[in-house]
């Protein structure tokens, strides 16, 4: 089991870059091996996703809070709230299908840093591709169902873990011609059902006693939880007037230097 530091440092980590496109999951596979630390089970990653599942929906609490009054007829825009849970579902399937059909193959990844850190260039690759396509002009396109089936296929790609969910998601957005605010709030309301499912898969773990729930695994869910938050405070921000691009330097940067560290 991990200490209470590895915990706490692993919890500010994916509190970092859940939400930020430059991959969690990635990270809390690149970042044990740098300092020589046990690699975390998955079960202990889902648990600090959880943390960031708790601060997407007090990020988005209000409309979240619109889309179930919606559900049973009530509130100002019922349909097009209902049009928003109808994307959103769409927008979930692929990941779904993917996370059934090919669950071993993508936990299997999550035991390779050295791959995880090419799998890192290539979200560098989809930030950098994404502002190349955009700087003719940013689109101003709603969210609709064949561009929320894209967006989800995109987010089951990034099961992967050096491929970003938020990367991918954002990224596929910008290159069909949503905004940056409207690809930045449609991939962090996506990521609500995607992270639930990938969490609820590791319940029975929790429960029939293989994975223990310590001090030091609620620290690193307390320190996901409050940096998840902060961080898409902070991002949401920072879209309206910035690029990817300082994201995609540094990805190229830290998964070089972390390959290297690794093959050391």
């Amino acid at each position: 089991m991990l200490g209470w530091f590895e915990s706490i440092v692993l919890g500010i980590v994916q509190g970092l870059t859940e939400f930020l496109p430059v991959s969690s999951s990635g990270h809390l596979v690149v970042v044990p091996a740098i300092f020589g630390w046990k690699q975390p089970s998955l079960t202990f990653d889902l648990v600090l996703h959880l943390g960031t599942l708790i601060a997407v929906i007090f990020a988005f609490r209000r409309e979240l809070w619109t889309l179930l009054r919606a559900v049973f007829g009530k509130g100002d825009d019922v349909a097009g709230s209902r049009h928003l849970i109808w994307l959103l579902f769409i927008g979930t399937i692929p990941a779904a299908i993917a996370g059934i059909a090919f669950g071993n193959f993508f936990e299997d990844r999550f035991d390779d840093p050295f791959t995880t850190c090419f799998e890192l260039l290539g979200t560098a690759g989809i930030l950098l591709v994404a502002e190349f396509v955009i700087r003719r002009g940013e689109g101003h396109e709603p969210v609709d169902t064949g561009r929320a089936g894209a967006i989800g296929v995109a987010q089951a790609v990034a099961i992967l873990p050096g491929i970003s969910r938020s990367g991918a998601t954002i990224g596929t957005g910008l290159v069909m011609q949503v905004s940056r605010e409207e690809a930045t709030r449609f991939s962090f309301l996506l990521a609500i059902p995607a992270i639930a499912g990938a969490v609820a898969t590791k319940v029975p773990d929790v429960v029939d006693g293989k994975f223990k729930i310590t001090g030091p695994v609620i620290a690193g869910f307390f320190a996901a939880m409050i940096v998840g938050w902060l961080s898409i405070e902070w991002l949401l921000r920072y879209v309206r007037t910035h690029s990817f691009v300082p994201f995609a330097i540094y990805l190229i940067i830290f998964s070089v230097l972390a390959a290297i560290i690794i093959k050391l």
